[in-house]
């Protein structure tokens, strides 16, 4: 009877033991939400002034490493959960829930945001261009007073497009806004032509300051990506307005990744200013033959689709 009591209370002490070492581990992978972002924060400062500070002890490198290292881990483990609230919080909410189901629905509201922050960037670069007399800043503002024209045209037209009870009529008045938009996107060429000319020949470029360089790089890189996908995805799409919507959101990542290279190859590279012009010669024309063939390709099949409803094929 008493080997019994002594192997029970020996299984009773083992699970105890096994359910201490769980909530340990738990506690150190899930610390609570307040914990868990000073951690990320020491993190992330510790990181960065040991790759940009000067005369770092290397106790303080190599700790930062580990110390890091757990910070992702713990921010990598709540990640699906994190997910899964935030999804629940955005499909609580009719039009969040819309702009996450509805490809027109998003593709509308891309337009629209994108079309405000075209004006402030004109507006921005306008002012600043007339007050630092800055040719380079006049030409950035030319190039996107022009894109805010292309976008508002569009939305323009997709609100009277919504008065139109006809379906053959709302489809003719997009393939015609359509076709528009491929001709401004000539003239948006120019623009960015003239832009490409002050990288090469002035050396002219986008100056980012400290870390931000990082943050537009990993923008310009998310813009392409997300232009990309969208164009593959809307190629089919019945409704030619905001087709042309993503084919404008390319050329603006295509001109974002431009300008960045001719900033990171004057900040990383080492000096040679004819590699330099090369590179920015070799991107400007990639850039310029790329906006040019999606112009053509969108007047064509826009003026194609227009003669078929109209019956002159």
């Amino acid at each position: 009877m008493q080997n019994n009591t002594e192997q029970y209370m020996e299984e009773e002490n083992s699970n105890i033991d096994a359910k201490s070492k769980k909530v340990w581990w738990k506690k150190l992978l899930f610390p609570p939400i307040p914990l868990l972002v000073i951690v990320v924060t020491i993190a992330t400062v510790w990181l960065i002034y040991s790759f940009i500070g000067d005369d770092v002890h290397p106790v303080l490198v190599y700790g930062s490493y580990p110390f890091s290292t757990y910070a992702l881990a713990i921010v990598v483990v709540r990640m699906p959960a994190l997910i899964k609230g935030i999804k629940n919080k955005l499909y609580s909410n009719k039009y969040s829930e819309r702009f996450l189901e509805e490809d027109e629905f998003r593709a509308t509201v891309t337009l629209y945001a994108g079309s405000f922050c075209n004006i402030l960037y004109a507006l921005f670069y306008l002012g600043a261009g007339i007050y630092f007399k800055s040719i380079w800043m006049d030409a950035i503002a030319v190039y996107y007073i022009v894109l805010s024209f292309i976008r508002i045209g569009l939305i323009r037209k997709d609100r009277i497009r919504a008065k139109i009870t006809d379906k053959r009529e709302q489809k003719l008045l997009e393939l015609k806004s359509s076709f528009i938009c491929g001709c401004l996107l000539f003239v948006l060429n120019i623009t960015i032509s003239g832009i490409s000319m002050l990288m090469i020949w002035e050396n002219e470029y986008y100056r980012y300051p400290g870390l931000i360089i990082y943050a537009q790089a990993t923008y310009s890189f998310i813009l392409l990506t997300a232009a990309i996908v969208n164009m593959i995805k809307f190629r089919n799409m019945k409704r030619p307005i905001l087709s042309a919507g993503k084919i404008v959101t390319m050329v603006c990542a295509l001109t974002s990744i431009q300008a960045l290279q001719a900033t990171m190859l004057v900040e990383f590279g080492d000096g040679n200013m004819d590699f330099i012009q090369l590179m920015n010669t070799l991107t400007g024309v990639a850039v310029f033959i790329s906006v040019f063939v999606m112009a053509i390709w969108l007047i064509v099949k826009t003026r194609r689709e227009y003669k078929l409803i109209k019956g002159e094929i």
